[in-house]
């Protein structure tokens, strides 16, 4: 009787919405985005000042969208707009590689179309041809070449599907912004420091991208500049490492009037005495984290070469790094965890619910096998890994090897496997000795890069870890393992290490892939407000600014630049 009288109530409580005056009331109609008028032809941009080296016949962009019939003509216009505002030069090829924000766009592409499963954003033969343009390490384009100039025109295509399926909901993004996301024309870099603090053009509030990291890096300009038009700070001349608290030199004076010019010490000139005291020690430990140092008592030359690094290249700095914050995704769609790794800064963050949870250092690729930055989703652990020897590794370094010593193989726990193109196919057996550690992390990728273990423990306590041929080295890998098993049952510390210590190679999949980004930002602001600099280790932003600005600062490098 009860459940007839529950079903009865349900029954009567549907007939009386659908009976109710608000049910034939008009619902309300959803708002229509307003479309801005097509940007006219901007004819102050030519080669003298323009971004890229390569331009478009407009006649060509006209004809590859009157082929389109699957297009709407809301997004014909914008692309339209795109070109007309670049005075129709290329925005993601340049005549010697591909631009920095082409791999950016793809990967903000790639995780967009993982988490919403959105095929209009997507073609797998087109995804094929980007990824393999990602390898190769130069490229020699024309204008003229009917292959890129369709690539180009694609990923344009590309870009605006995404910004229309992702801000569809979203009425106060404004489209016409999505013109300012690839750098146009080269400005001098007091011309452009200005524009960005007065918020104007590529810099101004309705052009700025969703990222709160972007508002706090232009809002450090401001403050940088300030320092710059007080005149600056001064060199610190050094000969040696001071390896100790207690020391005293003319240096450590110069230092604190240094560090006091960006704010980490303060009072009058004359009260700083040439003693490293205890005192100091807590500052110089706080500057030293945020300029990606250990937290040690050392002041090396290295870190004495980044406090003499110029103000006005610190300015570029953070502009370059502006640019880059454009393209970080605004959502994985995960609210549980997730991992960054910042190249530059040689760390691993892990982040639950889009907050830091804990951090360890990692080892990333040296000079010549520059970790590439991407997305991606960790799906797989294996645990006693092989290592498969690449074929450029065997080609270049364990052949010469095997020749001078037969043993060679024998000696390194490796065996062949196999013969491709003329090659052995070398790996390495699990085990103490293998390059790849006791356990491996993967993220499918077109890369082949991963995180991994490594016996090479060492190399953890130093300042600058870029040695790995690519990969990710980790120095807690058994935390993470266990931690994203998450499964205390089955995968508790003592059942991590077992599988680790194993001589099988094992493969676990986890229940949820996690995202993974790989970034490379040399200048952020931290949680507390804290401004963070790190060393432009591959070269990127040298190579970025030198497209921005017509008057581009040198990039301070501690290894020679190659």
């Amino acid at each position: 009787m009860k459940q007839k009288l529950f079903v009865a109530l349900i029954f009567t409580s549907v007939l009386f919405s659908v009976f109710s005056c608000s049910y034939f009331q008009k619902k309300p109609q959803q708002p229509v985005r307003v479309e801005k008028p097509i940007t006219k032809v901007d004819i102050t941009i030519d080669t003298t000042n323009s971004y890229n080296d390569l331009f478009l016949d407009s006649a060509v962009v006209s004809s590859y969208l009157a082929a389109d019939s699957v297009l709407s003509d809301t997004i014909k216009n914008r692309i339209t707009s795109f070109y007309n505002s670049r005075n129709y030069q290329y925005a993601w090829f340049s005549s010697t590689r591909l631009a920095e924000q082409t791999n950016s766009f793809w990967n903000l592409l790639m995780n967009y179309h993982n988490y919403s499963k959105d095929s209009t954003v997507y073609d797998k033969k087109f995804s094929q041809k980007i990824n393999n343009l990602f390898q190769e390490d130069s490229l020699r384009i024309n204008a003229s070449d009917s292959v890129f100039r369709r690539m180009e025109l694609d990923l344009t295509k590309y870009l605006y599907l995404y910004y229309d399926h992702e801000y569809s909901n979203n009425f106060d993004f404004d489209m016409k912004s999505v013109e300012w996301t690839v750098p146009r024309k080269r400005m001098a870099l007091e011309a452009t420091l200005d524009s960005a603090i007065a918020r104007k053009g590529r810099f101004s509030n309705e052009n700025a991208p969703v990222n709160v990291q972007y508002i706090r890096l232009r809002e450090m300009l401001g403050k940088y500049k300030d320092i710059r038009d007080a005149g600056g700070w001064d060199s610190v001349v050094y000969k040696n490492n001071i390896k100790s608290v207690g020391y005293e030199g003319d240096e450590i004076k110069q230092l604190k009037l240094r560090l006091k010019k960006e704010g980490y010490l303060a009072g009058a000139d004359s009260t700083f005495t040439n003693k490293y005291d205890s005192a100091f020690y807590q500052t110089l430990l706080q500057v030293k984290k945020e300029y990606g140092y250990q937290p040690d008592p050392i002041i090396s030359k290295d870190f004495i070469k980044d406090l003499n690094i110029p103000i006005d290249e610190r300015l570029q700095q953070i502009l370059v790094n502006m640019e880059r914050m454009r393209w970080i995704p605004t959502e994985t769609n995960d609210t549980a965890r997730s991992i960054m790794v910042n190249v530059p800064d040689f760390k691993l963050y892990m982040y639950e619910k889009g907050k830091p949870a804990w951090e360890m250092n990692v080892v990333v690729g040296s000079e010549g096998h520059n970790t590439t930055v991407f997305t991606g989703n960790l799906s797989t652990i294996v645990f006693s890994p092989y290592w498969n020897v690449p074929q450029s590794i065997v080609k270049n370094e364990i052949l010469p090897k095997m020749k001078r010593s037969g043993s060679y193989l024998r000696r390194n726990h490796m065996e062949v496997v196999g013969n491709s193109g003329g090659l052995p196919v070398v790996r390495q057996k699990p085990g103490p000795w293998n390059s790849l550690g006791r356990v491996k992390f993967l993220f499918p990728n077109s890369y082949n890069i991963y995180l991994h273990d490594s016996p090479a423990k060492s190399l953890f306590n130093t300042d600058k870890r870029s040695y790995s041929h690519g990969c990710i080295r980790l120095q807690e890998p058994a935390r993470l393992a266990q931690y994203l098993l998450n499964d205390t049952a089955k995968w508790n510390a003592e059942k991590v290490q077992e599988a680790m210590t194993a001589d099988k190679e094992q493969y676990v999949k986890l229940k949820k892939p996690v995202p993974v980004l790989l970034t490379y930002f040399t200048a952020w602001v931290g949680g507390g407000g804290e401004m963070n600099f790190r060393e432009d280790i591959y070269g990127h932003d040298e190579r970025m600014a030198k497209k921005l600005f017509l008057d581009p600062v040198a990039t301070t490098r501690h290894k020679e630049k190659k």
